[in-house]
């Protein structure tokens, strides 16, 4: 289910990660033919954004642009643990912003429309200076000042638990924010050196919203957050599942082209047809063959392809019965063919197949290895073995057991979303050759997540995570600790948190990563979860938009997107 599989981009700097609905190996080849390190540098070589570009004088003044989501978010404050979803991500992307911007290689700089500048002032502490535009204000009209940038820190630091924030990552390592010369000039203290400090020093949401807990978790459940950006939200429609952003008249920059941004709710299923039929102007295809097609018929719409930084994986519920056993899920690791999800999944949308061996960088992302050490390949003997040397016996019915306890479990699949449907199939075959009993258990697609995922009310799950410009600190917030809000296995291990804690402490790059794959690795062995393929992204979209398309990690220029004279 595509949640957050997200045509996303980074588009406020944040910690929280967005969900999303989207015989051995040897030689690097599975038994669907995959050569995986051949396919890593094939993705690689996908462009990292791809859309049709245009400079803002050769775009037409006007129009309206209709962007599809999966659904309404659970909360509409994306920064609330239930609203760290990809239909969030991209919503806000009209209208919220911060100091830095992503560039299309996925490094950073200064948002000017936010910040004059942002320069290290100290290493030892760590101080940060941001010197804010004085024009950016609030949609009401407010300065967007340091009191702002405060009580964000302090609502996302997890110093008041009454906050329900979906990630404390980097917040909870700031020392102080205080103002230097005036209200304009931000000083961000960390009490440790933090490698990914540009993820931390904006302020997504007005102080008076970030000051009050109960402001915070209930009030923007249904309302979308207050804009600094170009757009502001007019309405939202619950009922009828539609969101209409329109121009922000307090807008200090650049004019946007679009007069109105229209959201509207299409089930995954229904997506590709309602491009096709032109109820939409574009389409996130994912990796769905038959979506591939149809929305490839559109005689006025073009398909675009991108590296990816959405990964599938199944997440294993390590509160759930005998999936507390490290054996149990070292068995399932090698029981599970990975290559055929993916080249399932991948084949037909005709861009490159290969595997995730590691969740914290994504294939094209610098930084990326191989972290699994065969832990993850496809060998059903080997997990057989595991599972007769842990003393889990086959019964009589053909289900394993262990002291009267069976392999039995649900995975979680949201209706009507073929491609966790696919997957969840995948690994009920193949776990049940090995001796479990695994069935479906299909649930509304607005209750996947809020009534199940998130409340660890599931044995498995199959979803989609989607990676960040700022890896190391964001990611592991899904691992470590065990009580994280975005750690949905509920396991962790010291090992990781100490890699992952010494990666983000440290403000040498190559430090960093070498480190930050240590902890990986230590993620790899637990097995929380098991990774299955990146998902490029692939985009059909109307052949007279122009500056909208897929983008790896790019940060999307709302005031350019529009439609070309």
């Amino acid at each position: 289910m595509k949640m957050r599989n997200k045509a996303t981009v980074v588009v406020a700097a944040t910690a929280a990660l967005g969900l999303a609905l989207s015989g051995c190996q040897q030689d690097n080849k599975d038994s669907k033919g995959v050569d995986s390190d051949k396919a890593n540098e094939e993705i690689s070589g996908l462009p990292s954004v791809d859309y049709q570009k245009a400079g803002y004088d050769e775009i037409a003044d006007g129009g309206t642009l209709t962007y599809p989501m999966t659904e309404i978010p659970a909360s509409l404050n994306y920064y609330h643990a239930d609203g760290a979803h990809v239909d969030n991500n991209n919503l806000y992307g009209t209208s919220l912003g911060g100091p830095i911007k992503i560039k299309d290689d996925g490094s950073w700089e200064v948002d000017k429309n936010y910040a004059e500048s942002v320069e290290i002032a100290s290493e030892d502490p760590l101080v940060i200076d941001v010197k804010l535009n004085e024009d950016a204000v609030w949609e009401d009209g407010t300065p967007i000042d340091v009191e702002d940038y405060k009580a964000f820190w302090k609502t996302q630091s997890g110093e008041n638990k009454k906050f329900e924030v979906a990630s404390t990552k980097g917040y909870e390592d700031i020392e102080s924010i205080k103002s230097g010369d005036d209200k304009y000039d931000v000083e961000v203290t960390f009490k440790t050196p933090n490698i990914d400090w540009p993820n931390y020093i904006g302020a997504f949401v007005p102080n008076e919203i970030a000051e009050d807990p109960k402001t915070f978790n209930k009030d923007y459940v249904k309302d979308v957050l207050p804009s600094n950006g170009p757009f502001k939200a007019d309405k939202v429609d619950n009922k009828a599942g539609v969101i209409t952003m329109v121009k922000n008249d307090k807008w200090w920059g650049q004019e946007p082209k679009l007069d109105k941004v229209i959201f509207k709710v299409v089930s995954q299923a229904q997506q590709a047809q309602a491009y096709a039929n032109k109820e939409i102007d574009l389409v996130d295809i994912g990796t769905d063959g038959d979506s591939y097609e149809t929305a490839g018929k559109r005689e006025d719409g073009e398909i675009f392809k991108a590296q990816g930084m959405q990964w599938t994986h199944v997440t294993l519920n390590a509160e759930k019965g005998a999936l507390k056993e490290q054996e149990v899920r070292d068995a399932i690791g090698h029981a599970i063919n990975r290559e055929a999800i993916a080249q399932a999944a991948i084949g037909p949308v005709e861009a490159p197949v290969t595997l995730v061996n590691n969740v914290t960088f994504m294939p094209g992302q610098d930084g990326y290895q191989d972290n699994a050490d065969g832990s993850l390949d496809f060998d059903p003997e080997a997990a057989k073995k595991i599972l007769d040397d842990a003393g889990w016996a086959e019964g009589d019915d053909g289900i394993r057991e262990k002291d009267g306890e069976k392999l039995k479990f649900n995975i979680v699949v949201p209706a009507d979303t073929a491609s966790n449907a696919q997957r969840a199939e995948q690994v009920m075959k193949d776990l049940n050759e090995i001796g479990f009993k695994i069935k479906l258990e299909t649930v509304p697609v607005a209750a996947y997540f809020a009534d199940h995922v998130l409340n660890g009310n599931f044995d498995m799950a199959t979803f989609t995570w989607q990676g960040t410009a700022f890896p190391i600190s964001s990611g592991s917030n899904l691992f470590y600790p065990a009580d994280s809000e975005q750690n949905h296995s509920k396991i962790s291990s010291d090992a990781i948190g100490e890699k992952f804690k010494a990666a983000s402490a440290t403000l040498d790059q190559e430090e960093a990563k070498k480190l930050a794959n240590e902890g990986d690795a230590e993620v790899l062995k637990l097995k929380p979860l098991i990774p299955f393929y990146p998902t490029p992204y692939v985009w059909g979209v109307k052949d007279d938009i122009v500056n909208l398309g897929p983008r790896q990690l790019e940060t999307p220029d709302w005031t350019s997107i529009g439609f070309k004279k």
